[in-house]
């Protein structure tokens, strides 16, 4: 992807507070979208690689999480941080916006 955006999905197939996993120029990516924002990290646990598109979103004012449904590992949706074990590395986070219609991504710097 290196730094150009890539498109990821219709604005309209990205229901209101669901996660889904798009592919995008080869990355797995999980977006989910709260009001007008839109978060993109990648869809695979640093753990042991299961989709977090099948967990549990969390939001909690400011605070957005993911937790895997395989072992619990729960990430920050905003920066990838592992807030919860027994995951240790954060994932990859990607930018997001929204361009004629079409959410696009690429990867965070």
């Amino acid at each position: 992807m290196a730094g150009d955006w890539t498109p990821a999905v219709g604005l309209a197939e990205l229901p209101e507070g669901k996660p889904i996993r798009v592919t995008a120029d080869g990355s797995e990516i999980l977006l989910y979208r709260t009001g007008d924002r839109i978060l993109a990290v990648s869809n695979r646990c640093t753990h042991q690689g299961t989709p977090l598109h099948r967990g549990v979103v969390r939001e909690s004012g400011s605070l957005l999480t993911v937790t895997c449904p395989l072992h619990g590992s729960t990430f920050q949706l905003t920066d990838g941080r592992v807030m919860r074990g027994p995951a240790t590395e954060r994932l990859p986070v990607f930018e997001s916006r929204v361009n004629d219609g079409t959410v696009e991504v690429r990867p965070a710097s």
